[in-house]
């Protein structure tokens, strides 16, 4: 099909109110869902939370991948069972500084947390973070978090324990050390959380050594934080049942496949030949349009990693998904296939737009979220 042709078909306008169907979000045969959304954006929001319902309601996904750390992870999955607003509270003043400090942000846990009390008690929804630790002091707090509280800390290791249970932020980089000198004092304290204790480990020796990257100036040190999602993800796999699905909404430049974003990103090692998910990946671009007077058309929208904006250019200025993985798609690449085989321009300009996402969402006018009010 054209792309003309196609989009006319396949392109749906989105109204997040009565949210997402299958026919709009149409192929779902994958396992893990990722869209990548610009931080800090209101309709970023808005489409989390249609995505998270009609995946979670149609699709069986009950896991939320984060791009947050391991702890982290813990901290807000158990904030979703339990609604400890003192965790939360704590989690938001320490992301303080960055683009996740908004009100909409703390405004979604709560939203995610009574929208997880209506699901039934064998399909509730789980946080699972995949980064590295950021925020020292709610890491340790997220750690303690996996701690058998009726046990004891061998003399060895209670100083560092107490200090983890305060949430000393500097008692995490002691960890790994501590892990590996005493690992049966801490197997009695983390008992059957034990696998993701060490995992956690070698988590925050990937934070350090991205740390130092950028101290040292040294390029891609984004690189670091992408390989340890995807070594997060494969010890992931290993703990959950075998039909476990995914969905996680990550900064744009993680999602994007075949290196599109100039780096080996965290999409791209999960589609690798050597991943237990090839080919079962789906990534959503989310791209936000605004009225523009500079533009002829009346818009404009930033484009990254030189993805096909313009052939969208019919449904500026209307919420607008697209599914482009549909039998036909002009976005595919086709064995064989050159460019000159298209005589139409839009046509040759959307081959092998699905080497790097199968859907796009087209948000127009999203505004920039508030900040945090404690």
């Amino acid at each position: 099909m054209s792309v003309k042709d196609y989009t006319a078909k396949y392109a749906s306008t989105i109204d997040f109110e009565k949210g997402m169907d299958d026919k709009t979000f149409g192929n779902a045969d994958y396992r893990v869902f990722l869209s990548g959304e610009h931080h800090s954006q209101t309709k970023s929001f808005q489409t989390k939370k249609m995505l998270i319902q009609y995946l979670h309601e149609k699709q069986g996904v009950d896991y939320l991948l984060y791009e947050v750390g391991i702890a982290h992870g813990v901290l807000l999955d158990d904030y979703i069972r339990t609604k400890n607003e003192e965790n939360l509270t704590f989690w938001m003043n320490e992301i303080k500084g960055t683009l996740a400090y908004t009100q909409e942000e703390y405004e979604f846990c709560h939203w995610l947390y009574d929208y997880n009390q209506q699901q039934p008690e064998n399909h509730k929804l789980h946080i699972i973070g995949l980064d590295v630790e950021h925020q020292q002091a709610t890491s340790a707090r997220g750690l303690s978090l996996l701690m058998d509280d009726s046990v004891t800390p061998a003399k060895e290791i209670q100083s560092l324990i107490e200090r983890i249970k305060e949430s000393d932020g500097t008692a995490v980089e002691e960890f790994p050390q501590a892990l590996e000198d005493y690992p049966e004092q801490m197997k009695e304290v983390f008992g059957e959380n034990f696998p993701w204790v060490e995992q956690y480990a070698k988590n925050v020796t990937a934070t350090y050594q991205f740390f130092d990257w950028i101290k040292a100036e040294k390029p891609n040190p984004h690189q670091i934080r992408d390989n340890a999602m995807m070594d997060n993800f494969r010890f992931v796999l290993e703990q959950l049942p075998k039909e476990a699905k995914f969905f996680g909404q990550f900064g744009l430049d993680h999602v994007i496949q075949s290196g599109g974003a100039g780096y080996n990103t965290f999409a791209t090692q999960l589609q690798e030949d050597d991943s237990p998910v090839k080919g079962e990946l789906c990534s959503i671009d989310l791209v936000y349009v605004y009225q523009s007077d500079r533009s002829r058309i009346g818009y404009q929208c930033e484009v990254y990693h030189n993805e096909p904006i313009t052939l969208f250019r019919d449904y500026y200025g209307k919420d607008t998904f697209v599914s482009l993985d549909e039998k036909g798609s002009p976005f595919f690449r086709y064995e064989g296939e050159e460019s000159k085989d298209r005589e139409d321009f839009d046509d040759k300009f959307a081959i092998g737009t699905t080497d790097y996402f199968q859907k796009i969402l087209l948000l127009t006018d999203s505004e920039e979220c508030q900040p945090y009010q404690e």
